[in-house]
C-alpha cells in the first residue's frame, strides 16, 4: 500500500481523534490528492478500516463544504464511492441536483458514474436524456449505472433499443445490447439473452455477466433447465484460461453439479465429464492453484470429491454429436480427452454428414488423436477455405 499523503495515513489510523481530524481536514480543504490515493489503494485497505474512514468523512461533510465532493468525484472506486453517494443523497436539493446535471455535460467519466447513481434515488426527469445517452457508453461502470437508474425510473427507451439491437449483424453491437439488458435487469429479458449466448463469440463474457447478476436459485426460477445447462456450459468450458477459477464459488458450480449428478442427459453428462477432467487437472498442477484464494481451492476440492465416483460414458456423450455446432465441437474434444475409441463410428458419421469446415477439421484431429482412420477425400471435397484445408491436411 502506497498512501501518498499524511491525511490519508491519518484517516485510516487506529487513533480515533487523528482519524476524525484528518477527515475534517480532507473535506474542508478539498484535499483531492488524498481522496485519489485512497481510491488507488482501496484494495489494500481492510473493509472495517475503510468503513470507519468513510463514516468519519460523512460526519465531516456538511452543506458548507459539500462542494469538495464534486471534485472528489473525479476519482471512482467501488469502496469509497459509498462516501460520495451517501452525502449527495443526504444533502440532495435543487441546487445540488442542478450541479450534478451539469456534470453530465462537462464532467469526467468518473463524475458521470456518480451522477447516474445519484439519480437512481433522485428521480429528476431532466436526467433521462443523459441516462439514455450514456446507457451504451464504452465505460462499463457508466453504462451499468445508467441502465440501473433507467430501471429505477421505469424508462424503457434504452432497454427497447437494446432489444432491437439483438437483430443487428454486428457482434459487438449485439454484445453492447446484451450488457444493457443484463444491467437493466428485467426478468423477462433473460431468456432472450441466453438465446444470444448460444451463438455469440462473447458467450463466456455474457455468461459471467449473468452469473454476477443472478444467484443460482434465481436462475432456476427464471430459466428453463436447458438454458441453465447452456449457461454453465459456457462457464465450465471457459475455465481456467478465459475465466479465473476464483469465481468457481461465486458462480455456484458445486450446486449445479450436485443438482445434476444423476442426470443422464447427454448434455449434462458431457459437462460433468468436462468438469471432472478440469478439476483433476487444476488440483494436481500447482501452476493453476498457486495464486488461488483458499475458498476457491477448497471449492475445487469439494467438486473433485463430489465427482470422484462419476463414470464418464463415452457412448452417451457421443449423442451430443447430433446437436448444434458448438455442442458437437465440445463433445468431440471431450471424446478425445476420454480416449473414447469405441465411439469412433459416431464421429465418422458426423464427419460424413457435415459440410462445416470447423467440424470436419475437428473430426480429423480426433481421428489422429485416437489413432483412427477417416477418408481424407471426403473432407477435401467439402472444405473450400484455403486455411481450413491446410489445417485439415495436417492431420493426415
Amino acid at each position: 500500500m502506497n498512501l501518498e499523503t499524511q491525511n490519508a495515513k491519518n484517516l485510516i489510523s487506529k487513533d480515533f481523534k487523528l482519524s476524525n481530524q484528518a477527515a475534517n481536514d480532507i473535506v474542508n480543504s478539498a484535499d483531492i490528492k488524498t481522496f485519489e490515493t485512497l481510491c488507488k489503494n482501496s484494495e489494500y485497505i481492510f473493509d472495517f478500516v475503510a468503513d470507519k474512514a468513510i463514516k468519519n468523512l460523512i460526519n465531516a461533510t456538511n452543506k458548507n463544504n459539500l462542494s469538495a465532493t464534486l471534485e472528489f468525484a473525479k476519482f471512482y472506486d467501488p469502496k469509497f464511492s459509498q462516501y460520495i453517494e451517501t452525502v449527495w443523497q443526504k444533502y440532495a436539493d435543487e441546487d445540488l441536483t442542478d450541479e450534478i446535471l451539469n456534470i453530465f455535460d462537462s464532467g469526467t467519466t468518473e463524475q458521470k458514474i456518480y451522477a447516474a447513481k445519484y439519480f437512481e434515488k433522485i428521480n429528476d426527469p431532466l436526467a433521462l436524456e443523459y441516462l439514455n445517452k450514456y446507457a451504451f457508453d464504452e465505460d462499463e461502470l457508466l453504462s451499468s449505472a445508467c441502465a440501473c437508474t433507467l430501471r429505477a425510473f421505469g424508462d424503457k427507451t434504452s432497454r427497447n433499443k437494446a432489444l432491437e439491437m439483438l437483430n443487428a449483424s454486428d457482434d459487438f453491437q449485439k454484445f453492447s445490447a446484451i450488457k444493457l439488458l443484463i444491467n437493466y435487469g428485467l426478468k423477462e429479458d433473460v431468456a432472450a439473452i441466453i438465446n444470444e449466448l448460444k451463438t455469440s463469440p462473447f458467450s463466456s463474457n455474457i455468461a459471467q455477466e449473468i452469473m454476477y447478476k443472478y444467484s443460482f436459485s434465481q436462475l432456476e426460477n427464471l430459466l428453463a433447465p436447458e438454458d441453465i445447462i447452456a449457461l454453465y456450459d459456457e462457464i465450465i468450458s471457459s475455465y481456467p484460461e478465459d475465466i479465473t477459477l476464483d469465481t468457481i464459488q461465486d458462480f455456484n458450480v458445486y450446486e449445479f453439479i450436485e443438482k445434476n449428478i444423476n442426470n443422464k442427459n447427454s448434455y449434462i453428462q458431457r459437462i460433468l465429464t468436462d468438469t471432472k477432467l478440469l478439476v483433476e487437472l487444476v488440483v494436481s498442477d500447482n501452476i493453476y492453484t498457486y495464486d488461488l484464494n483458499k475458498n476457491a481451492l477448497s471449492e475445487l476440492k469439494n467438486i473433485e470429491s463430489l465427482l470422484k465416483n462419476h463414470k464418464s460414458e463415452g457412448t452417451l456423450i457421443s449423442n451430443e454429436l447430433k446437436n448444434e455446432k458448438k455442442r458437437a465441437l465440445r463433445a468431440l474434444n471431450t471424446l478425445i480427452n476420454l480416449n473414447s475409441k469405441e465411439n469412433f463410428k459416431e464421429i465418422e458419421e458426423l464427419y460424413t454428414k457435415s459440410c462445416d469446415s470447423e467440424i470436419l477439421c475437428e473430426c480429423a484431429r480426433v481421428a489422429k488423436c485416437l489413432d483412427s482412420k477417416l477418408n481424407p477425400a471426403i473432407g477435401l471435397e467439402k472444405i473450400t477455405d484455403a486455411n481450413a484445408k491446410e489445417l485439415f491436411k495436417s492431420y493426415f
